[in-house]
């Protein structure tokens, strides 16, 4: 019997959906297979987990990302509890760590473009070095790499050598949403509107959403743009380029609820990501998911994820987003028809399939270490 620790301690921030479904499912489908499962939890979170996953250990851990304690009282914690095999669900992880692990790497955004708006920057690009030098190790140590979609797969051959290849497996992520009940958000009561969901990082290229949607309001004044995530410094960025320009009819949600996330994207004309560089993007799922036409970039993963079920342009050209909003607000049997594609499109991706194929690179990967 295996002894497999799940290092999940970003499980309860924004992109912790990919942690609660692995853990959820691996639960559900198997704990009775043999091995056993410890989860890496932040001890806040410890007594909800351990009440959703009874038959996992869940171990506090409450070492930050990129700070010291992550290189030395989670180190001695994972020695401690003597895995058979680590899963780090992130890059994160102690260097001085060598025994057996597997590592998913989401992707290489932080490389390729700057994610520290509104922090002390010099810190950040300290950091920035430190992920470089951190992912040379991962790699080159890490028994397999898990990755989300090819593109990341490939991303990670540039960047760090093609005789990587061999050790990396894909395994999709999905975008259903929880089952809660869909919340109204009153202030968009009887309002056309377009909508994003997600950070507001310069990456994500919100800015160009904005720019679109003024350029829409030409023809159709009175169609809305709604952006919703936590309100950030990155956010409060762009409220303020909205008021300066006065810019009308953008509505800055802030966070919302998952109730209130199905409300939106079920009312809305259609879901927008403009972003230049993703690994994934759930969201965009999560939309199809909810019968939401999406209009997407067609740069990094997002072609693969969305497939024939998106309206792409380029994320540098405003007019050929104002084109596709334009195209959703006239013609309703395109809309339609989106819906339709999104709705077939969704059966390739499922959280329980991703699971699966996460269990057998766990298989794989302790079957090898015997040979």
């Amino acid at each position: 019997m295996a002894h497999i620790v799940l290092d999940t301690r970003i499980i309860e921030t924004s992109t912790g959906r990919y942690m609660q479904r692995l853990l959820e499912n691996l639960h559900d489908n198997y704990t009775r297979d043999g091995n056993r499962y410890t989860a890496l939890i932040p001890s806040i979170h410890v007594e909800k987990w351990q009440q959703r996953l009874p038959r996992f250990a869940i171990v506090a851990a409450d070492q930050k990302w990129y700070g010291f304690a992550e290189q030395t009282s989670l180190y001695r914690l994972l020695r401690s509890l003597d895995p058979d095999l680590v899963h780090f669900t992130m890059p994160q992880q102690p260097i001085l760590y060598t025994r057996p692990s597997v590592t998913t790497v989401h992707d290489m955004t932080l490389i390729r473009f700057n994610t520290g708006e509104g922090k002390f920057a010099p810190l950040y690009w300290f950091k920035k070095m430190v992920f470089l030098g951190l992912m040379q190790v991962v790699m080159r140590r890490s028994k397999s790499i898990i990755a989300p979609t090819n593109f990341v797969k490939n991303d990670l051959a540039k960047f760090f050598g093609k005789n990587y290849l061999p050790k990396i497996s894909v395994t999709y992520e999905a975008g259903e949403i929880t089952e809660a009940a869909p919340q109204t958000i009153e202030q968009l009561i009887d309002k056309q509107y377009f909508c994003y969901v997600g950070n507001a990082f310069t990456y994500k290229n919100i800015s160009r959403i904005i720019l679109a949607h003024q350029q829409l309001q030409i023809k159709n004044p009175d169609i809305h743009l709604v952006l919703a995530g936590k309100y950030d410094s990155s956010y409060q960025n762009l409220a303020k380029f909205v008021e300066t320009e006065k810019i009308p009819n953008v509505h800055f949600l802030g966070f919302i609820s998952d109730g209130e996330k199905r409300w939106l994207l079920q009312n809305a004309q259609a879901f927008i990501t403009a972003s230049k560089s993703e690994g994934f993007c759930i969201p965009l799922l999560e939309a199809m998911s909810e019968s939401c036409p999406v209009i997407s970039s067609n740069q990094s993963c997002l072609p693969e994820v969305a497939g024939e079920a998106a309206l792409y342009f380029d994320p540098d050209s405003t007019t050929q987003l104002v084109d596709n909003m334009q195209k959703m607000i006239d013609d309703n049997n395109l809309r339609l028809e989106l819906v339709k594609r999104g709705s077939n499109h969704l059966k390739s991706f499922s959280w329980q399939k991703m699971t699966d194929q996460t269990h057998t690179i766990y298989e794989n990967t302790m079957n090898s270490l015997e040979l």
